[in-house]
C-alpha cells in the first residue's frame, strides 16, 4: 500500500455511544475541517474512504459519524485504525505539520557535509519542529524550517537540507 499520496492526520481511540460515532486523536489542530466530506482509514494495509455524516472538532479531538458505520460493534472495529486525508483537504500549513509526521526513518543528506543519517525523532517544542537524526553515533537536531530543509522526496525517502556553516561543529 502506498499511503504516500495521503497525509496521516490522526487515529480512532474508541467508539462514542451506541450509534456507531468514532472519538479520533489528531496529530494536529484541526479545528477548522468542519467542511469535510471524506475521510481514509486504514484497514488492514488498505485505505478505505469513508463519507463524514458528523463531524466534530475541537483541537486535537474529534467525534466523528460515518456513513456505513451506524452501530456500537462497527465502530469499535475501527478502534486503532489510522486516519488519512488528501493533502488538498487540509489547509496548507496543517498539511505540511502533517507531513512532518510521515518523515520518520528518512535519510538526510546536506549539501556540504553529505550524509548525515536517518530521523529517529521528531520533536515539536512550541516554536520550532525539530529533526532528531543519529549522526556518528550521537543524536544531532536540526531545525525542519524551509531555510534549513531544501526538499523531502517520499519516494526515496530522503530529506535535502543545507545547513549554515558552522552548524554541525556547534551542535558538539
Amino acid at each position: 500500500m502506498n499511503t504516500t499520496a495521503y497525509i496521516k492526520v490522526g487515529i480512532i481511540q474508541r467508539k462514542q455511544g451506541l450509534k456507531g460515532s468514532v472519538v479520533a486523536r489528531l496529530n494536529h489542530d484541526v479545528s477548522h475541517l468542519d467542511g469535510l466530506s471524506t475521510l481514509f482509514i486504514q484497514i488492514n494495509h488498505t485505505l478505505v474512504p469513508y463519507r463524514i455524516e458528523q463531524l466534530s472538532c475541537q483541537h486535537r479531538k474529534a467525534i466523528i459519524t460515518l456513513q456505513g458505520v451506524d452501530n456500537a460493534e462497527a465502530a469499535h472495529y475501527l478502534k486503532g485504525c489510522t486516519i488519512f486525508m488528501l493533502p488538498e483537504a487540509l489547509p496548507l500549513a496543517a498539511a505540511q505539520a502533517s507531513c512532518l509526521d510521515n518523515v520518520l526513518g528518512y535519510h538526510v543528506v546536506d549539501g556540504q557535509e553529505g550524509s548525515l543519517g536517518i530521523v529517529q525523532a521528531i520533536y515539536a517544542p512550541a516554536q520550532q519542529r525539530l529533526l532528531a537524526i543519529d549522526y556518528q553515533g550521537r543524536e544531532l537536531l536540526v531545525p525542519y524550517h524551509e531555510d534549513i530543509v531544501i526538499h523531502v522526496d517520499h519516494e526515496q525517502q530522503t530529506i535535502a537540507v543545507r545547513l549554515p556553516n558552522g552548524f554541525i561543529k556547534a551542535m558538539y
